[in-house]
């Protein structure tokens, strides 16, 4: 859509015509094959007056005009080049830059580029017999704002009259404008009828907010509301819902978070972050996924993030609300008042030698427990020999952690420390050959050593460090612990390999397998309290598998094996398909002993161009219980939709689930009714 008109005050006009008189009276004629060119402005028809003197030009036949706003076709014309005024009659109009189309008795265009219409019928369909369109007795198209203005207005659907309006106002192009939008409507087992009017304000150019009155049957009224700003060097948003006496539990129930990003130049940003909400139910009783109902804290916080060509700085503080009643009080997560991070990772000269330097200071708060400062100083030179053929990766340093604590025991240590050596040696090669159908096969052996002796180190806190899920990146990594309350002592080998298949043509993969494990030589003694030692001579075999057969369709396969034990720990499988024509078909499937073990099927079949058939079956084996089940139905045709959604799924750990009823309509060219689901698939957006 052009929506800044040419400046045609100072534009030659332009005629073109099989023959021209001039008459006596001052009066012009052209006639066959006329066109007449201004700007942006051109008429056309076979027959054509211009009078010089008003700079008019009359045609009495069928004519066609078109500016960068708009094509008309008529049965009559007549425009003034001084003003810029025009009539014309028996019409049909068409917008540039979209679908927008019509009819009407009559258009007027004015001087301040608006075109007024009488009976019209406007629609996005095309053809000529739209499925819907909007009839009006009055109609002002305003095309420098981007809206359209009808009185005395009704919607058809299907020739069948649905909606009777005195005044409504709707957009003519892809611009922003304030005012109400389509409503949205569901209804759920625990919440009632729900439906809710959105206001959209546009507040400025680089502002803009929207308003929800919401009505729950069950609960009452909430107001709905995000603000969005944005500048040169900073963007913010406001998200808030606040629902007064609610009718369950006579309580005011509200959530509201703030984000506030900053870029103050090129090295240096800073990011906010507040979310809080009103009591621990919250999410159970207004959340739309199992994911927001199953959360256990909400995490707000601020950080100024800096970082140059051999270094990165962040200052961080944040603060935790725990809104999930069976976290005790000794279990709550710190906050973190605050915490510095400095990382260096400098080349010395062209050796290939690197000095890095992982650095942290931190302050830990709790209302319970032990609090205090933690240090972490992780010096070490490495040395990357990167050729074609390989690498080898050699690494030394040594990590010191030391704290100053408030216990509440006075005989435990207030100022502990530990430190220790690190070491390791990682090393790869690469071999390749070309198949007979000119693929590429390659094969990349791998080689991991780490020691770290064995510190004491049971009279350290633990404030932010837990065992790492173990995977195959953890087979290369020099510690088995998060956070810095547990350094794991080691002496091990691990040994990997990975072979893969490249398309010759594209590049990508066809196939990859990698396998690996560890070989410990010492056994383990560092653990986290209340957890028991293990004496270990491998780690569970790593195996990952992923294969595309066709464009369409990807497969995964991940598996732990417990060598020891003979069992399987971990395992996962998945498959993606996508046809040519838009269907899809996603499945997982995901085991971990004593902690996991569930599938998710998610469908989504294209009957033809205009139906589609959705559904979804989320369910946990461990547990015998359905954690999400979804079918639904959609129709679209290019100029208005219709989809109908029903949904359970949990919404708390004590068995509830929430069954939900979404229907979203829209007419495109003038909005949605409704609430669109969830979507199903993890590259569909939010």
């Amino acid at each position: 859509m052009i929506t800044e008109v040419p400046d045609r005050s100072a534009a030659w006009l332009n005629l073109d015509a099989q023959s021209f008189t001039a008459r006596k009276d001052g009066l012009a004629e052209a006639i066959g094959d006329v066109e007449l060119r201004r700007a942006d402005q051109t008429i056309s028809t076979e027959y054509m007056n211009y009078d010089p003197a008003t700079r008019t030009v009359t045609a009495p036949g069928p004519v066609v005009y078109e500016d960068a706003m708009i094509r008309v076709e008529a049965e009559r014309a007549e425009y003034s080049f001084e003003d810029g005024e025009g009539q014309f009659n028996a019409v049909n109009f068409k917008l540039i830059g979209g679908s927008a189309n019509g009819s009407a008795d009559d258009i007027r265009l004015d001087t301040e580029h608006r075109s007024h219409m009488h009976n019209l019928q406007f629609t996005t369909c095309s053809g000529d017999d739209p499925e819907w369109q909007l009839l009006a007795r009055e109609v002002e198209l305003r095309h420098e704002e981007g809206i359209g203005i009808a009185r005395n207005a009704r919607l058809e659907l299907l020739n069948v009259p649905v909606l009777y309006l005195p005044w409504i106002s709707f957009p003519i192009d892809d611009r922003r404008k304030s005012g109400f939008l389509y409503p949205h409507a569901s209804n759920a087992n625990d919440n009632g009828f729900e439906v809710g009017i959105p206001y959209y304000w546009n507040i400025a150019p680089n502002q803009d907010a929207t308003l929800t009155p919401r009505y729950f049957t069950d609960r009452g009224f909430m107001l709905t509301g995000e603000y969005r700003m944005l500048t040169r060097r900073s963007g913010g948003r406001l998200n808030f819902d606040f629902l007064s006496n609610d009718k369950k539990t006579r309580e005011n129930r509200y959530h509201y978070q703030v984000r506030h990003d900053a870029a103050f130049n090129p090295r240096w940003r800073s990011r906010v972050l507040v979310d809080r909400v009103s009591d621990d139910q919250y999410f159970q009783d207004f959340g739309l996924s199992l994911a927001q109902t199953a959360r256990q804290y909400l995490r707000s916080s601020a950080s100024l993030d800096g970082a140059g060509r051999y270094w990165t700085f962040r200052l961080l503080a944040d603060d935790f609300q725990v809104i999930d009643e069976s976290v005790a009080e000794a279990r709550e997560p710190y906050r973190r008042l605050p915490k510095v991070d400095f990382l260096l990772d400098r080349p010395l000269g062209r050796t290939g030698l690197q000095f890095v330097l992982d650095s942290e200071l931190v302050y830990f708060d709790r209302d319970a427990g032990v609090t205090g400062v933690r240090a972490d100083l992780y010096p070490r030179v490495a040395w990357n020999l990167e050729r074609y053929w390989g690498f080898l990766r050699p690494s030394l340093g040594y990590r010191y952690t030391a704290y100053d604590l408030e216990r509440q025991d006075a005989s435990d240590p207030r100022r502990p420390d530990r430190g220790t050596g690190i070491f390791s040696v990682d090393s790869g090669l690469f071999f390749q050959r070309f198949r007979e159908d000119g693929a590429m096969q390659t094969l990349e052996p791998r080689v991991f050593y780490l020691y770290v002796p064995f510190e004491r180190q049971d009279d350290l806190p633990d404030f932010d460090t837990a065992e790492l899920t173990f995977g195959f990146s953890q087979l290369f990594h020099y510690n088995r612990f998060t956070g810095a309350d547990r350094q794991g002592d080691a002496n091990q080998l691990t040994l990997a390999l990975t072979t893969r298949t490249l398309d010759p043509n594209f590049g990508n993969e066809r196939w990859s397998f990698s396998v690996g494990q560890i070989f410990y030589f010492d056994d383990q003694q560092v653990f986290l309290r209340d957890e028991p030692a293990v004496d270990l001579d491998t780690s569970p075999i790593v195996a990952e598998f992923t294969w595309q057969p066709l464009a369409q369709l990807t497969t995964r396969l991940g598996a732990q094996w417990n060598w020891e034990n003979r069992e399987l720990d971990v395992g996962a499988l998945g498959l993606d398909y996508q046809s040519e024509r838009g269907s899809r078909l996603g499945f997982e499937y995901r085991f971990r002993r004593d902690r996991l073990d569930q599938f998710d099927v998610r469908h989504l079949w294209q009957v033809d161009d205009r139906w589609r058939v959705m559904s979804r079956l989320k369910y946990s084996l461990d547990d015998s219980d359905l954690l999400e089940a979804l079918a639904g139905v959609e129709y679209e045709s290019c100029c208005w939709g219709i989809r109908l959604v029903a949904r359970r799924y949990l919404r708390s750990r004590e068995g509830d689930e929430r069954d939900a009823i979404y229907l979203e309509f829209s007419l495109k060219g003038l909005g949605s009714f409704g609430r669109r689901p969830q979507p199903m698939f993890y590259d569909e957006a939010e």
